[in-house]
């Protein structure tokens, strides 16, 4: 399986010891605890470097960012646009986070800051549907959070497969080809937990529930399946 990964930020030196690296290296690992053998090719999309042919690919993923959805700059446009490009090919992506927002915002959706504030920590999803890469299936997903921008719209055509009670939409999909997740499955704990020790006065009161919230198992894993099975699924 051939991926390129759409990197929309990097990882600050001072925390790539906890991290596992950048966030291809985050991937890799992911993957790699999968036994899943994947070939990725990394651009920077920051600095508008894109694939010349993207048919060689099997899909695509959008990184995380401390950029916005809607922040009005040259790159995010120009990343908009390639993500409609994409999609009209006919061509697969998956967006974490930013990406996820990304690719809704892209497609119609809109994208807006909560009033509750930053969600980190690992948090509760239920799953509204059954769809045939989720597999194995899970009705109910404990995974790793932090973000604040959420999407608040869906674009035309697209299901919600996922919500939770803080953030209605936790992932979509657009038939079988693009595929929005909120969460962070490529984030380890250790990486979670230095984000909340960082900004702990942004987190405020709920510094300490974010905290003990780490010692609930999560199932990164299984989105990583999901993932992988979403880029092999045929129609």
């Amino acid at each position: 399986m051939k991926i390129a990964i759409l990197q929309t930020d990097h990882i600050p030196e001072h925390r790539r010891c906890v991290a596992g690296g950048n966030y291809p290296e985050m991937f890799a690992n992911l993957f790699f605890k999968l036994s899943l053998i994947v070939d990725l090719d990394i651009y920077d999309v920051t600095e508008e470097s894109y694939p010349t042919d993207y048919n060689v690919y099997d899909g695509f993923i959008i990184t995380g960012s401390k950029a916005t959805a809607f922040d009005n700059l040259a790159w995010i446009e120009r990343l908009k646009s390639e993500v409609r490009n994409i999609y009209n090919n006919g061509q697969k992506i998956i967006g974490i986070c930013f990406g996820h927002q990304i690719l809704a915002q892209a497609l119609g959706g809109k994208v807006a800051r909560s009033k509750c504030g930053i969600a980190t920590g690992v948090r509760s999803v239920e799953v509204l549907a059954t769809k045939p890469w989720m597999d194995p299936y899970h009705h109910y997903l404990s995974l790793l959070f932090y973000h604040q921008d959420m999407v608040v719209e869906l674009p035309k055509d697209a299901e919600l497969i996922g919500t939770s009670d803080y953030c209605q939409v936790q992932m979509f999909c657009v038939k079988n080809q693009i595929l929005g997740i909120q969460a962070h499955p490529e984030m380890l704990k250790v990486h979670n937990h230095a984000l909340m020790e960082e900004y702990q006065d942004d987190l405020k009161n709920q510094f300490q529930q974010s905290l003990d919230s780490l010692r609930i198992r999560d199932n990164s894993l299984i989105i990583g399946h999901w993932m992988a099975n979403f880029f092999e699924y045929k129609e």
